[in-house]
């Protein structure tokens, strides 16, 4: 008998392989997540680096309650990617984190806790802050909510 998974942390990738090491850390160390049943599941959507690999050797050496799933999506683009997510899911909430996104430590508990206390909700957000490369203009904070 398999355990019910209540949340799916969704995670599509193109050529993510530098920087989805650091999502999946952020992830292993999720505070307040004892009690709930969930896995991460990365779409690799027709990458040409060594994505797969990065998933791989990650599995190889998992040992956390919440499972570590790779699933390949050949069809280019985000929509397919988010869709094969959806259809890999063994959860009713995902919750989409694109590979450059780096949750704050108990976003899982949080996101879990909103859709629980919210079920009526179709979708939710979260916020995002930049951890700028270079400084944007003087001019960005303008259009930078957009």
């Amino acid at each position: 008998m398999t355990e019910c998974i209540n949340f799916t942390v969704a995670i599509p990738t193109y050529n993510g392989a530098t920087r989805l090491p650091e999502v999946l850390e952020k992830l292993q160390n999720q505070l307040h997540t004892e009690n709930i049943s969930w896995e991460i599941i990365v779409v690799d959507n027709n990458s040409t680096d060594n994505t797969a690999d990065v998933v791989k050797k990650y599995q190889q050496n998992w040992q956390y309650p919440f499972p570590l799933k790779y699933s390949f999506e050949s069809r280019q683009g985000a929509a397919y990617a988010r869709e094969r997510a959806v259809s890999e899911s063994q959860a009713e909430i995902i919750g989409f984190l694109d590979d450059d996104n780096y949750p704050v430590s108990n976003w899982v508990a949080k996101a879990y806790e909103f859709a629980q206390k919210y079920p009526q909700a179709g979708a939710i957000a979260s916020q995002i802050h930049p951890n700028w490369e270079i400084e944007p203009p003087e001019n960005f904070q303008r259009i930078a909510p957009f």
